[in-house]
């Protein structure tokens, strides 16, 4: 069988529709997306003002409003772009995780376990899977889940050879800007911070589910435990 790699797309997503394009030449991926710049200028066109604790964005009925609306718009652009240079997707929402909420943050869920079943019909039919990270708790309640949690989640319960987040930035970078070629999650650098905190701690998450390699920026850097 051919290897399995979880790919997370941040920033501006439609970047990497060739590197995507790419790998699912050689590999079966599923595609995870994020779409924070998308989702804070909808939140801020109608007066909503977004706020973030350790690089997670607090979310209540209001913002998970602007959070759907976000990623719906992200999905449709990256199928779209994924599907012009022939690579057959199928984009899957609303449940891709069961989730325990996070209290402090709103109606945000961070994962429990991710749910495959669609994930790999798609997979087995030669498509790649684009998945919006919402999910569902115990009372079936759709929470915003951080992007970089959801794809480690995924990642770990398809038992994926790779994980890859791709961003804006290259990787982890050092105090002078240069990309560090390879971190220990659990000894990140004095750089890192913002929203490249919760992306390491879902490193982490993914490293012990047992994915084998997990790399920040197509050629930056390699996280271990």
């Amino acid at each position: 069988m051919r290897r399995t790699v979880v790919v997370k797309l941040g920033g501006r997503a439609l970047v990497y529709v060739p590197v995507v394009a790419e790998m699912a030449r050689k590999a079966r991926v599923c595609v995870v997306h994020g779409g924070g710049a998308q989702i804070s200028a909808i939140a801020r066109e109608r007066g909503v003002e977004p706020q973030f604790v350790g690089g997670r964005r607090v979310t209540d009925e209001a913002m998970l409003a602007c959070v759907r609306e976000g990623l719906g718009a992200v999905s449709a652009e990256l199928c779209a772009a994924l599907e012009a240079v022939g690579v057959p997707t199928v984009a899957l929402a609303d449940g891709a995780a069961d989730v325990r909420r996070v209290a402090e943050l709103g109606l945000v869920g961070e994962p429990v376990s991710a749910r495959t079943d669609a994930i790999l019909t798609a997979l087995d039919a030669g498509r790649v899977p684009v998945v919006a990270p919402l999910g569902l708790d115990a009372a079936g309640t759709l929470l915003n889940v951080n992007a970089d949690d959801s794809a480690a989640a995924i990642a770990s319960a398809l038992g994926a050879d790779e994980l890859v987040f791709l961003s804006d930035v290259p990787g982890v970078l050092d105090e002078r800007g240069a990309v560090l070629a390879e971190i220990s999650a659990s000894r990140p650098p004095a750089s890192a911070s913002g929203g490249m905190l919760p992306k390491l701690e879902a490193c982490t998450a993914a490293l012990l589910g047992g994915v084998a390699r997990v790399r920040i920026g197509v050629a930056g850097t390699v996280v271990t435990r």
